[in-house]
């Protein structure tokens, strides 16, 4: 059932008024009593219909009496009133919904592309070499001996190494953060190829470290591909994970550096 408390009086106001009503004018004990209104509360929610225009103090009267307001121009007074506190009230939540917005803005999902692996090792090594081509500056790579291994290459030494050697001729920048597990996991020929590389070029540079747990390469700093190790198959992935967005790339490159500070030149 509606009551005057639905539009912003306290239940001590509605009763007060409503024993205003039926008592048509009154001292505040009267009020009190007939409103069962406990005497130490009574002056003050008197005041606050008061200030609200709901009831009136009669003048030069003593003790104070008071009346109560018209019903109609009440209801229409507190009606006004709650719209205005509203209407308040929504301009602050408009306000704190924009705040939110600009906060978790900043946080939405990271854009990218999934491609799944497919069981042939060519279509790997074609996406690695398709990565390859695209490389104009700038190349950094983990390799290591789980989540994935190479990129889930079994062959390391046919094919790969030839492309790696192609965007060397490139004089592109070459970084490669590799694990001493995989090192020790190579074929010999495949690290006697590396180790002549970076003897001849001088924009190939290998570090080992033990402190990644993953392969990905970053391009250019506009382009992060990270390789998704199977969960039943640590040798093999499931598919790249391809990223585009510059902000979430240049954080993954800030990480790439500190460990590439902290890691130990390759010596064959």
């Amino acid at each position: 059932m509606a009551s005057l408390c639905d539009l912003g009086l306290s239940s001590y106001e509605e009763r007060v008024y409503t024993a205003l009503l039926e008592l048509r004018t009154g001292t505040a004990e009267e009020i009190a009593d007939q409103s069962d209104v406990p005497m130490g509360r009574i002056y003050d929610v008197l005041n606050s219909l008061e200030s609200r225009e709901v009831v009136r103090r009669k003048p030069n009267s003593r003790p104070r009496e008071y009346s109560p307001v018209d019903p109609e121009l009440v209801v229409s007074r507190l009606l006004e009133q709650r719209k205005q506190e509203l209407d308040l009230k929504q301009v602050q939540l408009e306000s704190t919904a924009a705040d939110v917005l600009s906060q978790i803005g900043q946080k939405t999902p990271i854009d990218g592309k999934f491609w799944i692996a497919n069981e042939d090792e060519q279509s790997l090594f074609d996406g690695l070499v398709n990565r390859a081509n695209r490389v104009t500056e700038e190349w950094m790579m983990t390799w290591t001996a789980n989540a994935g291994g190479l990129f889930g290459l079994e062959d390391t030494t046919d094919e790969i190494w030839p492309y790696f050697g192609d965007v060397l001729e490139k004089e592109t920048q070459f970084k490669l953060l590799m694990t001493t597990q995989l090192i020790n996991l190579l074929p010999n020929d495949f690290v006697e190829e590396m180790a002549d590389g970076i003897d001849d070029h001088p924009n190939f540079e290998v570090r080992i470290t033990d402190g990644v747990h993953n392969s990905l390469d970053i391009i250019d700093q506009t382009d992060l591909a990270v390789y998704v190790a199977d969960p039943f198959d640590p040798q093999s992935i499931l598919g790249i994970t391809q990223v585009n967005n510059p902000e979430y790339i240049k954080l993954v490159k800030s990480s790439f550096i500190t460990h590439w500070n902290g890691a130990e030149q390759f010596r064959f």
